[in-house]
């Protein structure tokens, strides 16, 4: 009885990810609960704890059980025929049958194809990290993202109005070199939540960086500085800053630039991590007045006829006020619909990529081509005549290699700034990094240097000889005593240019050179 009790006890102790990792690998067992209520998983760490574990929201487990629902209405369609007419009864029998295993052949293949995938295809959120899994038999795909790499946490729920209703949509992680997209989740401002509290956790828990240690000496100290300055990592235009910040802090980056006018609606554009909008541009306000010539002109025709007709014309029926009113209310619309249509085809240039964005008929349509600039294989500009060459308006043509999608700014003022601007852009992302790269390796180098000298200060045997040049013998003894050292004069010698009787002229070794404790400075001083 004691030797079973111990072998309960052993089990009990036994690690949860010992029994999970034997079925990971045919997707039986990813997880699981284990007596402390706690969830367990494969390759979890002893400090690990699951907050969250999410699937995609249930309903998109309806459409493809359709096929196994309606096996199953039939199935009782054929007993309730089978009860109110008996006779035949062996067709009945061989009806029920059929369907039966209708019934089981739809729900096999529901459960094969969609359910088990759905079960297995996770987010399990801890204190640690977000792991993404599908598992299913033989075939198990997992992705790991830090905690510490979370950045922001954004939501949208706008993708349908069944993602309203039922409270699903996209939660988009927002983390330093990338991003983690999660569709289709039920509840995303739970999970919003969920992976801030972490990450809030997380950082409250880091411990501060250790303090660079700074050497005595002032000189070398100041040299390290000197050496380590970072240089100013180079910025582009933030187009965003003069626009109101978004009412709704959950919702996903994209642009604050709003369209449809009076309507402003905004843009199903969702940016990047570290992606921001550099400039909106837009069409030259030639391309609006040329628009808008021929509903204007129709106004002033239809104006001036319409009040001067009942007047010279006998018999005018009394339906002619009710047909001008809207004929001049259908070419106001006809000038509102040009100038919105004006407004809302734009061209946003971010940091990252290039999008041309055009709307119609408000928010019921809208296209949207992209280009990221590492695909842009040349830029060049054409004015397509004389009179718009005038005008300084032209076409820049941003193209791609291959079967990637061309952008054309079409009837733009200043087409070779806008050339400029968009090569600016695309070279702009190699030369932040270089200054990065840059500062983070002069930051490394401080750190060395730093603690190099100041182990050797601490260590009492080496100094940085100090700069004695200029000084007079007294102040130069002071100086070298406080570092430990000697000072001896080898000779006197007349200086080069003006100075005292008495002072340093040169010194040997020079400044800055390492030197053991009481260790001597031979110093040459100045003479009439």
């Amino acid at each position: 009885m004691a030797k079973t009790n111990e072998q309960k006890a052993k089990r009990a102790s036994r690690p949860s990810d010992t029994l999970t990792s034997i079925h990971e690998g045919f997707g039986l067992q990813y997880f699981r609960r284990g007596r402390d209520k706690q969830w367990r998983f494969a390759g979890q760490q002893p400090d690990e704890v699951v907050r969250m574990i999410v699937r995609r929201h249930w309903w998109f487990l309806v459409q493809p059980a359709l096929p196994f629902l309606g096996s199953i209405l039939l199935l009782f369609l054929v007993f309730g025929g089978a009860i109110a007419l008996p006779a035949p009864s062996a067709l009945w029998f061989l009806a029920e049958a059929a369907v039966f295993l209708l019934v089981i052949a739809t729900g096999a293949w529901f459960a094969y194809r969609d359910l088990i995938v759905w079960w297995f295809e996770t987010y399990l959120i801890t204190n640690k990290r977000i792991i993404s899994s599908a598992n299913f038999l033989l075939k198990a795909t997992r992705k790991e993202v830090p905690i510490e790499r979370v950045q922001q946490v954004g939501v949208d729920t706008r993708d349908s109005l069944l993602g309203i209703l039922l409270d699903f949509g996209t939660v988009h992680v927002y983390l330093t070199g990338g991003d983690l997209v999660m569709k289709d989740i039920p509840v995303p401002k739970a999970v919003k939540d969920a992976i801030q509290g972490v990450s809030e956790d997380f950082k409250a828990q880091k411990k501060p960086e250790k303090p660079i240690p700074k050497p005595k000496d002032p000189d070398i100290a100041a040299a390290i500085e000197e050496l380590a300055k970072e240089k100013t990592v180079p910025t582009l235009p933030d187009a965003d800053k003069d626009y109101p910040p978004l009412r709704n802090p959950d919702r996903l980056r994209g642009p604050r630039r709003r369209f449809s006018s009076i309507f402003r609606v905004t843009a199903d554009i969702h940016y990047f991590s570290g992606e921001y909008s550099v400039k909106y541009l837009q069409h030259s306000p030639y391309i609006l007045y040329r628009n808008m010539a021929l509903p204007i002109l129709a106004l002033l025709f239809v104006l001036p006829i319409g009040l001067v007709t009942p007047r010279t014309v006998p018999g005018v029926p009394n339906s002619w006020w009710l047909i001008l009113g809207a004929l001049i209310l259908g070419i106001l619309l006809w000038i509102f619909f040009v100038y919105v249509d004006y407004l809302d085809d734009v061209y946003i240039l971010t940091n990252r990529r290039i999008i041309d964005i055009e709307r119609k008929f408000f928010f019921i349509f809208e296209s949207r081509l992209e280009v990221e600039y590492k695909n842009i294989r040349d830029v060049r500009v054409v004015i397509p005549s004389v009179f718009e060459q005038f005008l300084n308006i032209g076409n820049v043509y941003v193209e791609t290699p291959g079967s990637s999608p061309n952008i054309i700014f079409e009837s733009i003022d200043r087409p070779f700034e806008m050339q400029d601007l968009v090569l600016g852009i695309k070279g702009h992302k190699d030369k932040e990094d270089k200054v990065k790269k840059d500062n983070d390796e002069k930051k490394l180098l401080r750190s060395w240097f730093s603690t190099m000298f100041a182990t050797l200060e601490g260590t009492n045997k080496s100094y940085g000889a100090p700069d004695l040049k200029n000084m007079d013998l007294l102040s130069a003894i002071y100086r070298v005593q406080e570092m430990e050292l000697e000072v001896e004069v080898l000779k006197e010698d007349v200086p080069n240019v003006a100075m005292e009787p008495g002072r340093v002229i040169s010194q040997n070794p020079p400044a800055g050179t390492l030197m053991n404790k009481g260790s001597k400075i031979e110093v040459v001083l100045s003479k009439r």
